[in-house]
């Protein structure tokens, strides 16, 4: 079973010519509402398939390319799967935290409200761990369910392979591992991404704050104050609204480097499923590739 998910796929992305017009390009085309993410979502998805395939090649070139004509329909259902999904869990969590209440408000109705108060205090602390518990685990399995499902559905090109969740539940347990490794990998470089913007924020705020002060000490002194802050204002204003842009630009840049590389690994762990060798999307899986050569 392959391993290194994630540095195959840094490995192809690096070897992608012009990889930062193509981050820059998708990042502006993420600002746009709906259609950005469509269109950000299914160009890489299609790359993660191609991985799935057992093709090991660069980004494509056009990000409006759309040469397999399903460019939109990719991204448009990545973008249904994760919205049903997404609703399940928290139907989820909402039934928990109900019955919860509801068994609480019964327990106070039978018995006094100060002894059932006092009765009830160790439970509900244990019961809210343990639905912020489940709601994490639920939160997490969501998430491979999510993601396995797009990749199905970018296999089969059909919206109803995403929410197979017998065959989706299957190709899990063959590399449930595999899985786990890419999502703390996500999670540990989102972490990263989150504490490199909190630094170029502050270092922006501290930097922004001191010329403001300078400013202003210098118009004091030469006696221009009356006729300089209102300009100033305006101009510190500007500025920063545009400081504010390109920092949100940057964390966008960097949101899709991490979102390609979390979908190329996810092709790379379909493709040790023997893609080859599938059916239509409503037959069992076939042998794994180790397991056909041992």
């Amino acid at each position: 079973m392959q391993q290194g998910y994630f540095s195959r796929s840094w490995e192809a992305f690096r070897s992608t010519e012009g990889w930062f017009a193509k981050i820059c390009v998708l990042a502006l085309v993420a600002f746009i509402p709906i259609l950005g993410p469509i269109v950000v979502s299914g160009y890489l998805l299609g790359w993660a398939r191609d991985a799935a395939w057992g093709m090991d090649n660069p980004l494509p070139r056009k990000v409006f390319g759309n040469e397999d004509g399903r460019l939109y329909r990719r991204g448009l259902f990545v973008w249904i799967i994760s919205l049903v999904m997404g609703l399940a869990v928290f139907v989820v969590v909402f039934v928990c935290m109900s019955l919860f209440g509801l068994a609480a408000g019964v327990f106070s109705t039978l018995f006094d409200g100060a002894y059932a108060a006092g009765f009830l205090a160790i439970p509900a602390t244990i019961g809210s761990f343990g639905i912020g518990a489940v709601s994490l685990v639920v939160s997490f399995a969501a998430q491979f369910f999510i993601w396995i499902g797009c990749m199905r559905m970018s296999i089969y090109d059909t919206l109803s392979a995403g929410f197979q969740i017998g065959q989706i539940w299957s190709m899990i347990k063959r590399d449930p591992v595999g899985l786990l490794k890419i999502f703390l990998y996500e999670l540990v470089a989102s972490l990263l991404i989150g504490v490199v913007l909190a630094v170029i924020w502050t270092v922006l705020v501290f930097v922004g704050m001191i010329a403001a002060m300078v400013f202003v000490g210098a118009a004091d002194l030469s006696g221009m104050a009356a006729y300089g802050l209102d300009g100033f204002a305006i101009m510190g204003a500007i500025a920063a609204i545009l400081l504010f842009l390109a920092v949100v630009y940057v964390s966008m840049a960097l949101g899709v480097v991490l979102q390609a590389l979390v979908y190329r690994s996810l092709g790379y762990w379909t493709a040790q499923l023997n893609v080859a060798a599938w059916g239509s999307q409503y037959d069992p899986l076939p042998p794994l590739q180790y397991d056909m050569r041992g």
